[in-house]
């Protein structure tokens, strides 16, 4: 048979079979549904499923295996397991918690969730650790949020995202007001986007109001209103929106503080608790020394690693840096010793 004239069947083969798993996909309840949401991820990053099966199989299952006694697999275990997932789940719920406490503050929403409002309050809880939970806004989420604003129709949307989010809408359109001075500041004025608010709704607007009832205001407004405009100049340009920026400023901190907790526990709390618990069990809890079932200089310790990194040279290794250990061997000579005796 020629090659030429079996090609296009293996081509159609192939597409029809992707064209199947394709559709397979796509269909709610199927093997290959779930295996695609299983490894489906956001952006650059795996699914969390996916990378928590890869970093459980190809790190911490071997480490395991290769552990040389009792006390090295309780640490490995201690350690790399806690380690992954502190990194898998606890920046995320640092981060988003923070950004639900500022949110309350200054009534913007900065966190989304697919939890159901009527869920239970534990699932709500675990909700921050979830990959699918309560997350932070990135900065793409907030720029489509809260920016590109151009006139009345899509005031109203960003300001009903935040009212059906539980965002404060008058804290919103005011999010530039002025605030008293303070020792080390002189009072600060109303911004552009305030003064424009006041401009359309009537300076004795009460912005405390329920969202809905601002919202309605609004939409009372002519589209015409030059109002509409000036708010528009304020929050179409992400670069220069205060809601925005503010978001955006504020949701790197929360990432820093995340990152910086996760890296302290890690690289201080974490070794301190093996140093603990490793000296609990070998050491009385007094101080006074071993415990007594330790105390027989028979009794097994915690393997040390004693060869020299000589003896893990083949022959080959060990004539390309001859120079180097000629020097080793003339020594060795002198005191009656061999390379080849030495620690191997």
């Amino acid at each position: 048979m020629r090659i030429n004239s079996l090609a296009p069947k293996i081509s159609n083969a192939v597409g029809a079979g992707l064209t199947k798993l394709g559709k397979a996909a796509q269909t709610n309840g199927s093997m290959a549904s779930k295996l695609n949401k299983f490894t489906e991820g956001r952006g650059m990053n795996p699914g969390r499923g996916a990378f928590l099966a890869l970093i459980f199989a190809c790190t911490l299952i071997p480490r395991f295996l290769k552990a040389r006694d009792a006390d090295e697999r309780s640490e490995i275990l201690r350690r790399d397991v806690t380690t992954i997932l502190t990194i898998s789940f606890a920046m995320k719920a640092i981060k988003a918690g923070l950004s639900d406490l500022m949110a309350k503050k200054k009534g913007l929403p900065m966190t989304f969730t697919n939890i159901p409002e009527n869920a239970p309050w534990y699932k709500k809880a675990l909700g921050y650790f979830q990959q699918k939970g309560r997350t932070a806004f990135s900065a793409d989420d907030i720029t489509a949020n809260y920016a590109n604003i151009d006139g009345k129709d899509t005031l109203t949307r960003m300001l009903g995202f935040v009212d059906d989010n539980k965002g404060n809408v008058g804290k919103v359109l005011t999010f530039d007001r002025a605030k008293p001075g303070s020792l080390f500041s002189k009072q600060r004025a109303d911004g552009a986007l305030t003064l424009a608010a006041k401009k359309l709704l009537g300076e004795d607007f009460d912005f405390t109001k329920p969202g809905k009832e601002i919202i309605a205001a609004i939409q009372a407004k002519d589209a015409s209103n030059s109002a509409f405009a000036e708010i528009s100049n304020v929050l179409k340009d992400a670069e220069t929106n205060p809601v925005s920026q503010f978001a955006k400023g504020i949701g790197s901190k929360f990432e820093t503080v995340a990152f910086i907790a996760v890296i302290a526990f890690l690289g201080f709390g974490l070794p301190k608790l093996n140093e603990k618990m490793t000296k609990n069990k070998y050491f009385s809890k007094d101080g006074s020394g071993l415990k007594s079932q330790y105390e027989n200089p028979n009794t097994p310790i915690p393997y040390v690693n004693t060869k020299s990194s000589l003896s893990s040279l083949n022959t080959n290794q060990r004539m390309v840096f001859q120079s180097f250990l000629g020097s080793y061997n003339r020594n060795q000579k002198q005191t009656g010793d061999s390379f080849s005796g030495v620690n191997a």
